[in-house]
């Protein structure tokens, strides 16, 4: 069974009042809240929630911003670390050391944080890209336009083939919808805050998957 249907077990359900035979079925949401509770703490299993079990998540959505914040001061802090190493390097080997230097400044975030009213602040960009990041992966790739379902229906309720996903159902965002998602221009997300978003999004994703594979060990 997928991730998302066993965890679609943690959402509130409609009463029935239909008579059946009694017994047990093999997985209850208690094993799969257990199940979830044994996913190692951090982004991955509050992302595992934000995708698939999203009323859960709303409980713990500012930790969930907190620990993507902190993980993007960490390699903010190590790429100006890089900088300064190559800065470092070109003033002691010269010309040599022009390569490392050329690498260091190209992988360079924008400053994180500025200067509003003499008054030290984090730079906004990097709240905007967070708050992508994680709308993009919480929607799990679904079109917008269909909502998944691959097909849209007119005012007469006649069903055709959704134009935007080709009826797949899924679509992958662009490079200019999550500049969109951002809030930023195209030339100021290219020039300064792609390479800032992807690595943010592949980060949560490779824990996403990691979380994932830790709950289905726990469920087996």
């Amino acid at each position: 069974m997928h991730v998302g249907r066993k965890l679609a077990m943690l959402n509130p359900r409609t009463s029935q009042f239909r008579v059946g035979s009694g017994g047990l079925p093999a997985i209850v949401a208690t094993d799969v809240a257990a199940a979830l509770g044994m996913v190692e703490p951090g982004i991955g299993r509050e992302m595992l929630c934000r995708v698939w079990w999203p009323d859960g998540a709303k409980l713990t959505a500012h930790e969930l911003k907190n620990l993507v914040d902190e993980m993007m001061r960490e390699e903010w802090a190590r790429r100006e670390s890089s900088m300064l190493d190559a800065t470092l390097a070109v003033a002691m080997r010269g010309s040599r050391a022009q390569g490392v230097y050329a690498t260091a400044h190209a992988a360079r975030w924008p400053r994180m944080i500025v200067r509003e009213h003499e008054v030290p602040v984090a730079a906004s960009g990097y709240g905007r890209v967070r708050d992508a990041v994680l709308e993009e992966l919480a929607s799990a790739g679904l079109c917008q336009a269909c909502l998944g379902r691959g097909e849209v229906a007119n005012d007469m309720r006649v069903y055709r083939i959704c134009k935007d996903c080709s009826g797949q159902g899924h679509l992958r965002v662009s490079e200019r919808s999550r500049a969109d998602l951002c809030g930023f221009s195209w030339k100021t997300y290219r020039e300064g805050w792609a390479s800032v978003y992807d690595w943010t999004f592949q980060a949560c994703t490779d824990d996403l998957h990691r979380a994932e594979r830790q709950f289905q060990g726990a469920m087996a």
